[in-house]
């Protein structure tokens, strides 16, 4: 059986557990019934109950067992379930059940257990797991015929000597209490095969087992996570029966010598240790099909790897490792292989080989060799490309793309042309847009650059994201004339966040422009004050993450049930699992921060000298090749050519088919041409949308075009959208009234019809189907959506209208009566409000509150948007969109999105939001380096109107299909869960 992914995952781990147990004893045949508390909270036990032989009492909140239930000792009872009430203690009326050969009375508040425990002496199963335990009566070791014990998630600080008469007990369960050091009882269980030890701090026996551990021979089993072990004894070597051991989360750095003799482990979890190099003497273990060293600091793997050739899991992610063994291409049954936060640059040939892998992780790797972009798509493609790459010759095209931005006005547009042109500038207006241009920087060395101007008008906020990408050098333009510290945010802080948040490692070059319109004086001044609070802002994003992350240790440090037990406790409820998760993603944002070049390089297009000095800068750190490792990358000849060939045409797009044509010239069939177009999308050479029904038949190749194209949409002047429209001379008055009504309705509500689109693009739009595709095309960006496209039928000649929310500007929607609680009447309506609130303390991403407005358009109707705010339905159930800037340097921007319901129907309410939030996590993904935090604002707040409402972590709802209770005050809200990122 597969051990869980996590061994600290707790609750994963005990399913899996209590599957096994499940398995092994089945009581399916048995006559069972389950009751449950009546309306009047009061449990009755029927009259005639002799034939039952389990009886369910569960979750009732029982403070006393029903009258009755004493009566039943004489009838055919067996197994008894009181889990999850509020007894304090047994009650007297159970130890009188002498038949029973199973109890559970986990999840109460049971604080000892009597002697009359010895009463129930055919007890085969006993459940006491999360209660407040400090110890077992000694009465425990007459219950001779016991099997299975589980008193995990108590109090206990030592077990009772009568503990070692339990001849018959298999699986005990220890986890979780206040054991500080191993147990001599457990030594002396003959039949014991499962044991869970887990959190118990072993700090008496500095951190190591028992040398006598060796008698546990019959031990499979063994569950040591988190018990702060830095050795292991040679006896451990002699635990032969041994076939799954967990032993993450310690203090481990080596193995015994001899642990190669425990050859029927199957599964062995070691992450989350010590370890700089790998075990070899895990290579002798022939059997073993689950190796888990993630999180260790191991820089090789060995080649003897292969001998492992039963492996189906290997998780090796965020160690040190720099390269694989060619040999772990022979791990032919492998299945999972996760290699995560490493420093991967190149994998080995054949690697394809690995066909049955299905959880492939490999992201935050400086991979070179296949690209990134290919390895992330998973093994086939990898196959693929390593395939085409024997089949035809390499080539390498140093080619490496250069982003400019900055404010508007801070000379980009100027300095590109300086660069590219390589003289001085003259009378040169600035970029009306976006700007892509091919530069040869230098032609011996066969360096080319591709360079984005990207505009600095806060327009374009909402397109600027979709050209940045990771292997790119940044230049950030700062005017030097008009630049002044306390703008310092506006004109660099920011666009660091921006850069760092979409491409966190990115490599920046701060260039001050205008340099002959200030004194030498104020340039030294201002670049050392731009130098100055740079510095600054790294200190207090890192101190800030640090803080974060050191707040995440501290509730790691400690239990679970005490987080769960307080909701105003931080991380209330969340597990451990994903607090480590957030760790690791506070320790990813501190390690990749911004690689900012110094010092900032002063220019003006005047003095030549100084853009050779920038050119000379810009070849060198592009050539160096740890900093850009994939601008020397191999790719196979056919990929370069299938790039070039469809730089040619110079249509907008092409069809599946054209392109499959082009591929052929190249030397690539059909079959082959799918992955090389995946690159070249992933890598940002053209668009290939293969998960979208329609876009997938075309190839958008013409990238030039396209970009052209955004900019007719998103340059906001009503001069130059008019005079587009009007450029045919056969114009009359009524027409031109015609389209400054498009326009002003464009420019103040975003609305656009699909005759007026066409005639924007002219000459870029020919055909009707080139409009349908852009169209197509730009709502897949998230740009613009139909208002009124209909599901299945066509319009029936009736005009589409187009909305792009980036030019709604109304400040506020139409507002409902629902919006306030209220009916048509006027009366109020007994609701509960769910509201979940995304928090982004450093930036929010330009552009997301628009490009979610229309990703939503297909899950809600009756829509009323404003500017930061939409209201609408889904269905039946009204949701509310709404964005708020913050009011200071101190407070977070917030969308949240919120619904309500009376409080039986809140599963309504939960349905409604549940494919909004996952919208947005979706466009979230987008933007790895971002920090932002998720939180359910608590009903009761919201419903008295508070300013501050109680926060409970978002983290909390991530088990799916099940219900969590919210409590704060004396109000109860359910909902659903949904997996929070």
């Amino acid at each position: 059986m597969a051990a869980p992914k996590d061994a600290c995952d707790l609750k994963t781990a005990r399913l899996w557990r209590d599957a096994a147990l499940r398995s092994r004893k089945l009581r399916s045949s048995l006559r069972q019934l389950t009751l449950s508390c009546g309306e009047q909270n009061k449990l009755i036990l029927p009259e005639d109950l002799g034939d039952v032989e389990v009886l369910n009492l569960g979750n009732n909140s029982l403070e006393d067992v029903p009258d009755g239930l004493r009566s039943l000792s004489a009838g055919n009872l067996h197994v008894l379930i009181l889990r999850r009430n509020k007894l304090l203690s047994v009650p007297s009326a159970v130890y009188e059940l002498g038949r029973l050969t199973e109890l559970d009375m986990s999840h109460n508040r049971l604080s000892c257990l009597t002697e009359a425990v010895g009463l129930l002496s055919q007890l085969k199963k006993l459940c006491l797991s999360h209660n407040k335990l400090q110890t077992l009566p000694r009465q425990i070791g007459s219950l001779v015929h016991l099997e299975e014990l589980d008193v995990s998630f108590n109090r206990m600080s030592q077990l009772p000597d009568a503990m070692q008469g339990l001849a018959r007990l298999r699986a005990l369960d220890l986890d979780h209490n206040e054991l500080c050091s191993f147990p001599q009882q457990i030594l002396q269980l003959p039949a014991l095969e499962e044991l869970d030890f887990s959190g118990n701090k072993m700090l008496c026996s500095s951190g190591s087992l028992p040398d006598g551990i060796q008698a546990m021979k019959p031990l499979k089993i063994l569950w040591l996570s988190s018990t702060g072990l830095c050795t292991l004894p040679d006896s451990f070597c002699e635990l032969t029966s041994m076939e799954s051991l967990m032993l993450d989360n310690n203090n481990l750095s080596s193995l015994p010598e001899g642990f190669g003799a425990l050859q029927k482990l199957r599964m062995i979890n070691l992450s989350s240790n010590s370890f700089q190099d790998f075990p070899k003497t895990l290579l002798c273990l022939q059997e073993l099909e689950e190796l888990y060293l993630s999180r260790n600091k191991m820089t090789v793997l060995p080649e003897g790897i292969s001998s492992l050739f039963r492996l189906v899991t290997l998780w090796l992610d965020n160690n040190r490792i720099r390269y694989l063994p060619d040999s772990i291409v022979e791990l032919g049954l492998l299945e999972e292989l996760v290699l995560q936060g490493n420093q991967i640059a190149i994998l080995p040939d054949n690697f394809g080989k690995l066909s049955k892998v299905n959880i492939w992780k490999i992201k935050d790797n400086p991979l070179i060799q296949p690209p990134y972009e290919v390895c992330m798509k998973g093994i086939p493609y990898i196959a693929a490309y390593q395939k085409e790459l024997a089949h035809s010759q390499p080539a390498v095209k140093p080619r490496l793309k250069l982003v400019l931005t900055g404010l508007k006005e801070a000379g980009k547009t100027v300095l590109r042309h300086c660069l590219t042109d390589g003289q001085q500038a003259s009378c040169i207006l600035g970029n009306t847009g976006i700007e892509v241009t091919n530069w040869t920087a230098d032609a011996e060395r066969g360096i080319t650059f591709i360079v984005y101007d990207l505009a600095g008008d806060q327009s374009y906020d909402i397109i600027n994201p979709f050209f940045l990408s990771p292997g790119a050098l940044y230049i950030l333009a700062v005017n030097l004339k008009s630049y002044v510290s306390k703008q310092f945010y506006m004109s660099v802080g920011y666009f660091l966040h921006f850069i760092s948040a979409k491409v966190p490692h990115a490599v920046v070059c701060i260039v001050g422009t205008h340099a002959d319109l200030c004194e030498e004086t104020d340039i030294e001044e201002k670049c050392l004050d731009i130098h100055h609070q740079i510095a600054l802002q790294e200190k207090k994003d890192s101190e800030t993450l640090q803080s974060l992350a050191q707040t995440v240790d501290e509730a790691l440090s400690q239990d679970y049930d005490m987080r769960a037990s307080n909701p105003h406790a931080a991380f209330y409820g969340v597990s451990d699992k994903n607090l480590r998760r957030k760790k690791a993603q506070y320790q990813y944002l501190m390690n990749n921060r911004l690689q900012i070049l110094s010092p900032v390089l002063c220019v003006s297009c005047h003095n030549y000298s100084n853009i050779r000095r920038l050119r000379e800068k810009l070849l060198s750190v592009a050539e160096h090749r740890e900093i850009f490792p994939n601008l020397h990358r191999v790719l196979p000849k056919s990929w370069q050519m299938l790039e070039e060939l469809h730089f040619k045409p110079q249509e907008l797009w092409l069809t599946w088919w054209d392109s499959a044509r082009l591929g052929l010239q190249a030397g690539l069939t059909e079959d082959r041409l799918q992955s090389a177009l995946s690159y070249l999308h992933e890598s940002g050479k053209l668009l290939y949308f293969e998960d979208n029904a329609t876009l997938k038949e075309y190839v958008f190749h013409n990238l030039t075009k396209l970009i052209d194209i955004l900019n007719v949409f998103f340059q906001r002047d009503a001069s130059v959208l008019l005079q587009k429209l009007m450029s045919d001379a056969n114009v009359d008055d009524l027409r031109a009234t015609q389209f400054h009504h498009y326009v002003e309705g464009f420019l103040l509500h975003g609305l656009l019809p699909t005759h007026v689109i066409k005639l924007l693009l002219k000459p870029h739009i020919k055909t009707q189907q080139d409009l349908q595709l852009i169209l197509e095309l730009l709502e897949k960006m998230g740009l613009c959506y139909c208002i009124n496209k209909p599901k299945s039928k066509p319009l029936n000649g009736a005009t589409a209208w187009y909305k792009f929310p980036c030019y709604v500007k109304n400040e506020v929607p139409h507002a409902e009566a629902w919006i306030n609680g209220t009916n048509l009447s006027g009366q109020s309506l007994a609701v509960e409000q769910l509201q979940i609130e995304y928090s982004f303390p450093f930036l929010f991403p330009p552009g997301l509150f628009a490009r979610f407005s229309v990703q939503i358009n297909s899950h809600i109707v009756h829509r009323s948007d404003g500017k930061f705010q939409i209201f609408a339905y889904r269905g039946k159930v009204p949701v509310v969109v709404s964005f708020r800037h913050s009011k200071g340097a101190l407070q977070s921007d917030i969308l949240s999105i919120a619904s309500h319901a009376s409080l039986p129907n809140i599963w309504t309410a939960w349905q409604a939001i549940t494919p909004l939030v996952e919208e947005l996590n979706g466009l979230l993904l987008e933007w790895p380096g971002l920090y932002y935090t998720v939180h359910v604002l608590c009903s009761k707040c919201l419903k008295r109107g508070s300013p501050n409402p109680h926060t409970f972590p978002g983290k909390i709802l991530f088990c799916h299909g099940k219900y969590c209770l919210f409590l704060h005050g004396w109000v109860f809200v359910y909902i659903t869960v949904l997996q929070y990122i």
